[in-house]
């Protein structure tokens, strides 16, 4: 089992660490090939499809990992797979109509102005790219397949970019014309994906003692209160852009973007832990071994922090030169947003690792509680900051709203296992990371670096981070 979870974490890992890296180029070639408001309007286009994502799905991805990582027929695969994929083609034709029928007054929600409303055809078709996706790679995720969920990603990541950069360079296209052709390429590689997982599911052999599964009401009952989390926990993550783009436009949009996509580079971690987690955790809670589900638990926190919290530390530092170096002088944040914006990112992750613990022991409405309360708090803090301090005031908002998740979280979880948060071993890991930026942060305050200066500060910073704790 430990060395099928390497294998695993290492395969998703490598896809996800591909994606980042494309991702991280891409940003310095799109910001420099449009203007910052079609950047804003490219971001919010995905926020926007990420919002509606719960509601089309109705949360059967994760009712799949749940249900279909046992031993389960493969008769009962394919049926489970034809009933749920139903009931998202029936929610988004419920979408579809909804877009079409206030697609004004959607377009001023997501983009500030109705002159955007034409913009509405690539969401949704972006919509039913990223679904189906999804929707797949549970199916993949669930039968243990994690190699070709791998090698699945990768290809997503190279079309969505590579589209990007074809459609945007040389003689750009209008907004709406290339928008709606990324999103095109993006629904054909789903749909190569959703072809390659019915390949999957129908040649998987029958187990030897296949157990049995759940009845589509049973899975939709699983699924109904998930929706409401998912929503929520959507809604909490990516408020901060909806409320920016009222207040102060999609320019500062933009801006605020481009920083969280330079922040979010932590964010890979606990997606690549948990991806490979939560079935394993699902088994070890069916078996039960829940002695063994809370030393893996603890694991993978402790790994997650121990990445995330020196690359936080290093974009907090570095990050007001970095962005502009990447971007253009446009893109300019004040260092308190990327301190703020790694502190969020940092407590999202420990928050959604906790989280399949909460999960696995049926706590959906407290654990909706908890995301409600969080996007309540992120909204007040949006609306009372983000008017006076901007950017900085969205990224204040995100921290704390992060943070309180991960407080109550931690509490319950210390209820259903016997679990304890590391809090001495966090506050040690804290002050190595604070220790091995300090030759860059240095570096900065004497002036503007050259790259090779501070790469080697980097480099030097992080060879001290490992040797205090490897």
């Amino acid at each position: 089992m430990a060395s099928t979870l390497r294998a695993d974490t290492l395969a998703y890992g490598s896809a996800m660490l591909v994606d980042r890296l494309l991702g991280f180029f891409l940003l310095p070639m799109l910001t420099r090939a449009v203007v910052p408001a079609d950047y804003g309007a490219w971001t919010q286009t995905a926020v926007a499809a990420g919002v509606l994502m719960p509601l089309v799905l109705f949360a059967s991805s994760t009712a799949v990992v749940r249900y279909f990582s046992a031993a389960v027929g493969p008769h009962d695969r394919r049926r489970a797979f034809a009933q749920l994929g139903g009931v998202a083609l029936l929610l988004f034709a419920l979408c579809i109509a909804l877009v079409w029928a206030f697609s004004t007054p959607l377009a001023s929600l997501v983009y500030g102005g109705p002159e955007y409303r034409g913009l509405m055809p690539a969401l949704l078709v972006l919509l039913a790219a990223d679904a189906i996706t999804e929707f797949s790679v549970a199916w993949l995720r669930a039968a243990g397949h994690i190699g070709r969920v791998a090698v699945a990603l990768v290809m997503r990541s190279a079309v969505r970019y590579g589209a990007v950069l074809l459609l945007v360079s040389g003689a750009a296209l209008p907004l709406v014309d290339w928008l709606v052709r990324y999103a095109a390429s993006q629904l054909a590689l789903a749909m190569g994906v959703l072809g390659a997982t019915l390949w999957v599911l129908w040649r998987t052999p029958s187990p030897a003692r296949p157990v049995a599964s759940p009845s589509l009401r049973e899975l939709l009952a699983f699924s109904a209160p998930l929706v409401a989390l998912a929503l929520f926990t959507s809604l909490n993550g990516l408020l901060d852009r909806f409320v920016l783009v009222q207040l102060l436009g999609l320019d500062d949009v933009a801006v605020y973007a481009a920083a969280v996509s330079l922040c979010a580079i932590p964010a890979a971690f606990y997606s690549v832990l948990g991806f490979t987690l939560f079935p394993v955790l699902a088994r070890h809670w069916q078996a039960p071994h829940l002695d063994e589900a809370s030393r893996l638990l603890t694991l993978a926190l402790r790994v997650f922090l121990f990445l995330c919290i020196p690359v936080a530390a290093l974009l907090a530092v570095a990050g007001q030169w970095v962005l502009p170096q990447l971007t253009t002088g446009a893109y300019e944040a004040p260092t308190a947003v990327f301190f703020l914006l790694g502190l969020s990112v940092s407590a999202a992750g420990t928050y959604q690792i906790l989280l399949y613990a909460l999960l696995l022991d049926g706590r959906s409405r407290q654990i909706l509680g908890i995301t409600v309360l969080a996007t309540v708090i992120n909204l007040t803090l949006n609306l009372w900051l983000a008017r006076g301090l901007g950017v900085v005031g969205a990224a204040a908002a995100a921290a704390a709203s992060n943070l309180v998740m991960v407080g109550v979280s931690a509490r319950l979880v210390g209820r259903v296992l016997h679990w304890n948060f590391p809090w001495s071993w966090l506050w040690t890991t804290v002050s190595h990371a604070v220790l091995a930026i300090l030759p860059l942060g240095l570096l900065l305050a004497r002036g503007e670096p050259s790259l090779p200066q501070a790469a080697a500060a980097t480099t030097f910073g992080a060879l001290v981070y490992l040797a205090l704790d490897w």
